[in-house]
């Protein structure tokens, strides 16, 4: 798909006043060389959003958004990318050039067949001789024939090229095809993107089909595979079966809230039909709202693993701020709820359902469970866990009531639990929540933790002055730092030192520019509030060096000492004699010597 010119990106950071595109927005009010505002992205009473008109980003203390002017109208406005640059653009009178490809201009309209025919190829090769493992392991997962009709349920076959194929005898061109997502280009060709895999559609709530979900059957990793982001699809704007779900879920008024499609499909084949799912990412304000235009209730029956738990947690923060009731289904543990229909029938389902935790309820069993009544000050921290969530309720006689059950279950004063309420201004609701979602990351999470230490520190001095990259290169390699976020910071910046002689033209935003894609520009914004705490003084940035010298050292010596170890049980004493040798010159370094 066509790419829009770094070039232009940089010319149009160049030339726009953040302050003034977010001060049309948000009231902005000047602070010595910033400006600050009640951040637009979550309730607050005391100011926590900055704009540097200087460095061309912002960044909320409170809820720790932030970015560049790009992101902000991504957030805000829920412009896609090329979106906000074609708005900016047309009001600073910049063309916006891309760079070139075959791809004809096409308004999005004109994708939806393209998908909708891709789907009917999917869905036909599940009935044929190639999909006979696929077709096996859908019946075995409990799945009706129905409900694979009316989920459109298909295979993508085996091989790399059988839809590039199958779409050029059609006239579809592969640029078209990359376009939404189903082919990938690669060195010297397409290829396609899903193969081997049982394919889901995913369905918008007009009926058509704008992305797919793929589960392997080989044991290719990830094990489901989604469509990335495209002109059609925003996975975190979409919830996987609502267009099957939404008759069924605006007569009940409820909606049932499960992990995966299997979840989904699996529950609709036992006759469940008000069900739907984030598509295995964690549950956005987006999806929040999209439920909300269906549903009153939630029932959350998410996994009862560590990651299901988290995946809860996070899913209550948006719903209850959203008005919404919500429950939590109790799957017993490492059971999904696939699994739990086929062994005890709808009715039993049913049954769970009607049996689910209140909000209330469920966040004092976590609390509880993390925090043991043995001794008052954890009875106090499970309070802490459950207040941030209480203050987020929008019903003032409801968020008083769960005051007095807290009070109550927790034997502590009602006024003093009311009056900790009211110190929790959103600031502080903000931190907890996203304290309670980082707390004891499952394993494999996403979750950043934040980052600190000297490579922290030194990195915000880079992007403070670019041109100190150049003093930092001749004594550290990016590959030395630990966090892949910070090595694709330097990475880009070591880049942009290459493309210009003078690094110090180089901006802060420029580089945000090209993290937004990745999702990581706001550590960009956060190092840069380092900055504040700490003087950057060269005294402070060859401090960092010296230490991250330090370190590396220290796990070479580590490593020697590994060498030597392995060497000594292969009884290779020859080896043993230079490494020991090596390993001491290593040790003198270390020491200083």
């Amino acid at each position: 798909m066509a790419r829009i010119l770094d070039s232009v990106i940089d010319e149009i950071q160049q030339r726009v006043d953040i302050a003034e595109v977010i001060g049309r927005s948000v009231p902005l009010k000047r602070s010595g060389r910033t400006f600050k505002a009640n951040c637009p992205f979550h309730k607050e009473k005391t100011p926590s959003f900055m704009v540097n008109p200087e460095k061309q980003i912002f960044h909320c203390f409170g809820c720790g958004v932030g970015g560049n002017v790009f992101s902000f109208l991504m957030q805000h406005d829920r412009f896609t990318f090329p979106a906000a640059s074609r708005q900016l653009a047309d009001q600073l009178g910049i063309t916006l050039e891309q760079q070139a490809n075959d791809l004809p201009k096409q308004r999005n309209e004109e994708f939806y067949p393209l998908m909708d025919k891709a789907s009917r190829y999917f869905e036909r090769t599940l009935h044929t001789a190639a999909a006979n493992q696929a077709h096996a392991y859908i019946k075995e997962r409990g799945i009706t024939e129905e409900a694979c009709k009316a989920f459109r349920l298909g295979f993508a076959p085996e091989g790399w090229d059988h839809l590039r194929s199958a779409a050029g005898a059609t006239g579809v061109s592969a640029q078209q095809l990359e376009a939404v997502g189903l082919l990938i280009a690669g060195k010297s060709s397409y290829y396609d993107r899903f193969r081997n895999r049982v394919m889901f559609p995913i369905i918008d709530v007009r009926g058509r089909v704008i992305g797919f979900g793929g589960r392997s059957l080989d044991g290719q990793e990830p094990k489901y595979l989604n469509s990335p982001e495209t002109v059609l699809y925003s996975k975190g704007r979409q919830l996987f079966g609502l267009f099957q779900a939404k008759e069924s879920i605006v007569a009940k008024k409820s909606v049932v809230l499960v992990e995966g499609y299997f979840d989904c499909v699996v529950l609709a084949s036992a006759g469940i039909q008000n069900v739907v799912s984030p598509s295995g990412t964690a549950l956005t304000p987006e999806q929040g709202r999209l439920l909300k235009r269906y549903a009153e209730q939630v029932i959350l029956a998410f996994d009862a693993d560590a990651a299901g738990e988290q995946a809860t947690l996070r899913g209550i923060d948006v719903l209850v701020e959203l008005g919404l009731q919500v429950s939590v289904a109790q799957l017993p543990q490492g059971v999904d709820p696939d699994e739990y229909v086929q062994q005890h029938g709808t009715a039993g389902f049913e049954k769970l359902l009607s049996e689910s935790l209140s909000l209330f309820d469920f966040l004092l069993s976590i609390a509880l469970k993390q925090h043991p009544q043995n001794r008052i000050e954890e009875t106090v921290k499970a309070a802490q866990f459950v207040l941030p969530v209480i203050m987020r309720v929008p019903d003032a006689i409801l968020r008083r009531e769960y005051i007095h059950r807290l009070a109550d279950r927790l034997h502590l004063d009602e006024s003093a639990v009311l009056t900790e309420l009211g110190k929790l201004d959103a600031k502080d609701s903000e931190r907890k929540v996203r304290s309670r979602a980082t707390e004891n990351p499952p394993a494999g999470s996403s979750v950043r933790v934040t980052v600190k230490g000297p490579e922290a520190l030194l990195v915000a001095m880079v992007l403070d002055a670019p041109q100190r990259w150049l003093q930092a290169r001749t004594h550290l390699q990016v590959a030395q730092l630990q966090d892949a976020g910070l090595r694709q910071v330097l990475t880009i910046v070591d880049e942009l030192c290459a493309a210009t002689n003078n690094p110090q033209s180089i901006t802060t935003a420029q580089i945000v520019s090209r993290l937004v894609a990745d999702g990581e520009e706001t550590l960009v914004t956060t190092l840069m509030q380092l900055l504040q705490s700490v003087p950057a003084s060269d005294a402070v940035f060859e401090d960092c060096l010296r230490r991250l010298n330090e370190r590396a050292l220290q796990q070479r010596a580590k490593d020697k000492h590994e060498e030597i170890r392995l060497a000594q049980e292969a009884g290779e004493s020859t080896n043993i004699q230079q490494l020991l040798s090596e390993y001491q010159q290593l040790m003198v370094q270390v020491k200083g010597g």
